[in-house]
C-alpha cells in the first residue's frame, strides 16, 4: 500500500511491499507519484501472481529431478546422492505441489525414516532435502518464502563410536580367513589398522601412485576433497607388495559392495559384535598416537585438516596412560 506525503514544494510516494524494505521516490506533481506507486504495485501484483502459479504448478518431484540433473550429477558423491535422490521419488511427498510444502511435510518423512534407519543417515537425507529447496530459491528462483526443512528439529548426533580391537580379534579374523575365497580381505584390514586410511581409498589406490622408493601412497582424491600423501610402514609395504600381479592399475581391484558382504560373513563367522570397517580408522589412529607420533604427525597420516576432529578418532585407553606414566 503506498502512502504519500508533502515536502516542502515536492510529494514523497512511498511503497512497503511484502518482505521487501520501504521504497520512496520524490515528485514534483502529486499526480505523478500516484502513477509511479500505482504502477510499481501492479509490477508487484502480476510478479505475485506469477510466482504463486509456478508454486501451484510444479511439485516437489519436478523439483528433485532438476537438482539431480543440473547439481548433484556435478558432485564427487552423485553416486551415492542418486540413492537418496531415487528415495524422495517414491515417497508421497515428491507429488506435492510446491505451495503445499511445509514442515510437516518434512517432519513426517524425519518420523518415517527415523523407524527404520539411524540418526545420521535421517540427518544425511534431510539436509539434502533442504538443500534443494535452497538451490531452488537462490539459482532457480522459486520464491519460497522460508525454507520448510530449516524449521524442523533434526534428530540429535549419536556419540561417536569408540569401538577399538579388542585383543584377540584380529587373530581371530586371520584364523575366519583361512577357507575363505575372499583373499583381498585380510590384506585391507591389516593396511587399514597400519595407515589410517578409508575403505573408499584403499580400494582406489593404484599402483602409479605408489612411490616404492620413498614408501610413500598418493591419494589424487579424498573424502574431504584435499589429496593427501601417505607415508607407508615397512609392513604397509609389505602388504601392497603382496598384491603385486592381481590387477595392472589397482592395489585392491574389488568393489565396495564385495568388501562389504565378505567383512560382514567374516565377523559373522568368528563371532564379532559391533565392529565397523571404518572402526579400523579409529583403531589405526590410537595406534600411531601410542607409538608416540605427534598430532602433526599423525594428521599426515589420517588426512584431517582440523585437530579437534582428529580426537574424534583417538580412543587411547586410561590403561596405556598409567603404563606411561609409570
Amino acid at each position: 500500500m503506498a502512502c504519500f506525503r508533502k515536502r516542502g514544494n515536492k510529494w514523497q510516494a512511498q511503497i512497503k511491499l511484502n518482505g521487501s524494505p520501504v521504497i520512496a521516490k520524490t515528485f514534483d506533481l502529486k499526480a505523478d507519484a500516484i502513477v509511479w506507486a500505482r504502477s510499481i504495485e501492479a509490477n508487484n501484483d502480476r510478479s505475485v501472481e506469477s510466482a504463486a502459479g509456478v508454486m501451484a504448478t510444479t511439485t516437489f518431484g519436478q523439483l528433485i529431478e532438476r537438482y539431480r540433473v543440473e547439481i548433484s550429477s556435478t558432485k564427487r558423491s552423485a553416486r551415492q546422492e542418486s540413492y537418496r535422490l531415487n528415495r524422495f521419488m517414491t515417497h508421497p511427498m515428491h507429488t506435492v505441489m510446491l505451495k503445499d510444502l511445509t514442515t510437516g511435510t518434512f517432519a513426517s518423512y524425519r518420523n518415517e525414516r527415523s523407524k527404520t534407519c539411524g540418526t545420521q543417515q535421517v540427518r544425511h537425507e534431510l539436509n539434502l532435502l533442504g538443500h534443494i529447496i535452497k538451490v531452488a530459491t537462490i539459482d532457480w528462483d522459486y520464491p519460497f518464502i522460508k525454507n520448510p526443512v530449516d524449521a524442523i528439529r533434526k534428530p540429535k548426533i549419536p556419540p561417536g563410536r569408540t569401538r577399538r580391537l579388542i585383543p584377540g580379534e584380529l587373530e581371530k579374523m586371520h584364523k575366519g580367513m583361512e577357507d575363505s575365497v575372499s583373499t583381498y580381505l585380510m590384506p585391507m584390514i591389516e593396511l587399514a589398522i597400519e595407515t589410517s586410511m578409508r575403505k573408499g581409498e584403499i580400494l582406489a589406490l593404484e599402483w602409479a601412485n605408489i612411490d616404492f622408493r620413498k614408501c610413500l601412497a598418493h591419494l589424487p582424491m579424498t573424502k574431504n576433497g584435499f589429496p593427501r600423501t601417505v607415508p607407508l610402514s615397512t609392513k604397509a609395504m609389505e602388504i601392497i607388495r603382496s598384491r603385486f600381479g592381481l590387477d595392472k592399475k589397482r592395489v585392491f581391484a574389488v568393489s565396495v559392495t564385495a568388501v562389504r558382504l565378505a567383512f560382514d560373513r567374516l565377523l559373522k563367522r568368528v563371532n564379532i559384535d559391533d565392529l565397523h570397517f571404518h572402526d579400523l580408522r579409529h583403531e589405526a589412529i590410537t595406534r600411531l598416537f601410542e607409538r608416540g607420533l605427534a598430532v602433526p604427525e599423525v594428521a599426515i597420516m589420517s588426512g584431517h585438516r582440523e585437530y579437534r576432529m582428529l580426537a574424534r578418532y583417538t580412543h587411547i585407553s586410561p590403561e596405556e596412560l598409567v603404563k606411561k606414566l609409570g
